[in-house]
C-alpha cells in the first residue's frame, strides 16, 4: 500500500513539474509573440483568427469530451470487459470526430461573418486577414477533438503522463517556430505552427492508445444506448464550461473598438498571463483534488469530501489572495519585464497592465470556483454549476456593457472579475444548501489572510514606488520577495487554524 501511495505521489509530482514546464513554455511563447508582432495588424488578426476555432470547440465540445466519456468507458470496462469498452470508445471517437469535422467545415465556409461577429469594429483589411488565417486554423478543431478522446482512454487506464505533456508539445512547436522560421513566414507560418502543434498533441497519444487496445473504425452508429447516455451527461457539463469562452467572445467584441482594434492583443496578452497563473492551481484542483473528492463521495463519506473541499478552498485562498494583491500592485513592471521588447511598446505595456491589474481581482474567486465545481461533479450534481454558469454569463453581458460605457477600456477586465466572483458566490450558496462547507471559524481564518495581505500590500506598494531601480525584474524580485516574507510573518502571528495544525504536528514530530 505504501509503495502504491509513493508511486501515486511521485506521478503527481512529475505531472506538476511537466505542467509547470509547459506553463513556462507558454509564457515564452507569449513573450515571443509580443516581441515579434506586438499589437500590430498581424497580431490582432492572428488573435482574432486563433480565438475562433478554439471558441467554437469550447462551445460545442470543450471539456465534455473526456468528462462524458470516462465514467461510461470505465463502467463498461468493469462490467462487460475490454471489448465492449473499446467498442464504445470507437463509437464515441467517431461521434466527436464527425462533430469536429462539421464545425471545421462550417468555420471555413463562414469565416468572414464569424470574424465580423467576434470583432465587429476591426477595419476591413484586418478582418480580411483574420478570416483568411482562420480558414487555415479551423482543421485544428479536428485534432483537438481526437487528442481529448485519446486523453479519456489513457486516463481511464491511469496513464496520465502523455495527457500532461500535450500542451508542452504544442507550446514547444510555437517557440521553435519563433526562433527558426518566423522571419521568413510571419503570421501565416505562425498560424500553421499552431495547427501542427495540435496535430502533434493527438499524434503522440495514438501509439499508447493503440497499445492499450483501441482500434479506430469508421462508423455512424450514433443511436447507441451508451452514446445517448454520454450525450445526456454532456449537455449540463458543457454549459458549465461556457463561462470562460463566452466572456472571451464578449471581451474580444468590446476590445475591437479600442486602440484601432489593437486592444484585442492587449487583452489577450494579459489574459494569457492570467490563465498561466490560475492554470497551475486549476491543474491541482482538477487532477489532485477531484479524484479524492470522487472517492470520498463514492464511498459514502460525503462529510469527508465536504470537509476536504472546504480545507482546499481555504488553503488555495491563503495563496491566491496575496498573489492577486501582488499582481495588482506590480502589474506594470510584470508586463514590462515579460512583454516589452521588439514590437511591444511602452504604451502597449501600460494598457496591458491595466487589464492584468483588474483581471487579478478575480484570481481568488477563480481558484475557489474550481474546487466548488469539482465537488459538484464528484457529487454527480451538474445542474447546479450549470445554473451558476448561465447566471454569470447573463451578469457579464449586462455588467460589461455598463462598465465599458462608464469607465471605458478598463471595464472589459473589471467585468470579467465581477463575473467570476458572481459565479463563485452562486456556486457556494447552492452547495451550502446540502450542508455547510465553511464554518464561522473558517471565515475568521480567511479574514486573517486578508489582514496579512493588506499589511503585505502596503509594504510592496511602498517598495515599488520608492525603489530607484530601473530593471523591472529586480523591482519585482525585491518587492515581491519582501512581500512574501511580510505575509508569512503576519500569517504566523495571526496563526489561522491550518497553520496552528502544522505547527502542532511539527512540535509532535
Amino acid at each position: 500500500m505504501q509503495n502504491a501511495e509513493k508511486r501515486i505521489a511521485s506521478t503527481a509530482m512529475l505531472m506538476v513539474f511537466v505542467t509547470l514546464f509547459a506553463k513556462v513554455l507558454g509564457m515564452l511563447r507569449n513573450m515571443l509573440l509580443a516581441s515579434n508582432f506586438g499589437t500590430t495588424m498581424d497580431a490582432v488578426a492572428y488573435e482574432a483568427a486563433s480565438r475562433l476555432p478554439l471558441t467554437l470547440f469550447d462551445f460545442a465540445l470543450g471539456g465534455v469530451v473526456t468528462a462524458a466519456f470516462i465514467p461510461i468507458f470505465n463502467e463498461l470496462l468493469v462490467k462487460q470487459g475490454k471489448e465492449s469498452a473499446f467498442a464504445f470508445a470507437n463509437r464515441y471517437f467517431n461521434l466527436i470526430l464527425w462533430i469536429a469535422v462539421l464545425i471545421s467545415v462550417c468555420g471555413i465556409l463562414f469565416s468572414s461573418p464569424l470574424v465580423s461577429f467576434l470583432a465587429p469594429k476591426l477595419d476591413g483589411e484586418v478582418k480580411a486577414l483574420a478570416a483568411s488565417l482562420s480558414r487555415l486554423m479551423f482543421p485544428m478543431i479536428i485534432f483537438t477533438g481526437i487528442a481529448y478522446c485519446y486523453v479519456g482512454i489513457l486516463q481511464s487506464y491511469e496513464k496520465y503522463m502523455l495527457p500532461a505533456v500535450m500542451s508542452l508539445v504544442s507550446n514547444l512547436v510555437m517557440v521553435l517556430y519563433f526562433y527558426t522560421l518566423s522571419d521568413s513566414f510571419g503570421v501565416w507560418g505562425l498560424s500553421l505552427a499552431l495547427v501542427v502543434g495540435w496535430f502533434l498533441q493527438a499524434a503522440i497519444q495514438a501509439p499508447a492508445a493503440h497499445k492499450l487496445g483501441f482500434r479506430f473504425k469508421p462508423t455512424l452508429k450514433f443511436n447507441d444506448t451508451y452514446i445517448i447516455r454520454a450525450l445526456k451527461m454532456a449537455v449540463p457539463i458543457l454549459v458549465c464550461s461556457w463561462l470562460q469562452p463566452v466572456c472571451n467572445v464578449i471581451n474580444t467584441r468590446f476590445a475591437s473598438g479600442f486602440e484601432g482594434g489593437s486592444a484585442i492583443s492587449m487583452v489577450n496578452y494579459a489574459n494569457n498571463l492570467y490563465i498561466i497563473i490560475v492554470g497551475v492551481f486549476s491543474f491541482v484542483a482538477t487532477n489532485l483534488l477531484f479524484p479524492k473528492l470522487s472517492r470520498s463521495e463514492a464511498s459514502g463519506d460525503s462529510e469527508g469530501a465536504r470537509a476536504f473541499a472546504g480545507s482546499s478552498v481555504k488553503i488555495l485562498l491563503y495563496i491566491m489572495i496575496p498573489l492577486a494583491a501582488g499582481i495588482f500592485i506590480l502589474a506594470e513592471p510584470i508586463i514590462r519585464a515579460i512583454y516589452m521588447r521588439g514590437e511591444f511598446t511602452a504604451h502597449d505595456a501600460e494598457m496591458t497592465a491595466s487589464v492584468l491589474r483588474l483581471l487579478a481581482l478575480g484570481i481568488p474567486f477563480m481558484s475557489a470556483n474550481e474546487v466548488l465545481t469539482k465537488l459538484f461533479f464528484a457529487m454527480q450534481k451538474v445542474k447546479a454549476p450549470m445554473l451558476a454558469s448561465v447566471a454569470a454569463i447573463c451578469v457579464n453581458v449586462v455588467v460589461v456593457t455598463i462598465l465599458v460605457e462608464t469607465i471605458g477600456f478598463d471595464g472589459i477586465a473589471l467585468a470579467s472579475s465581477i463575473t467570476i466572483a458572481v459565479c463563485t458566490v452562486i456556486n457556494y450558496i447552492l452547495i451550502s444548501r446540502s450542508g455547510t462547507l465553511l464554518h464561522a471559524n473558517d471565515f475568521v481564518d480567511m479574514l486573517k489572510s486578508v489582514v496579512a495581505t493588506a499589511v503585505m500590500s502596503v509594504c510592496v506598494y511602498f517598495l515599488d514606488t520608492k525603489l530607484a531601480i530601473g530593471v523591472d525584474i529586480l523591482r519585482i524580485i525585491i518587492a515581491g520577495g519582501v512581500g512574501v516574507f511580510v505575509y508569512g510573518v503576519v500569517v504566523l502571528i495571526l496563526a489561522p487554524s491550518e497553520i496552528r495544525t502544522v505547527l502542532k504536528r511539527g512540535k509532535n514530530d
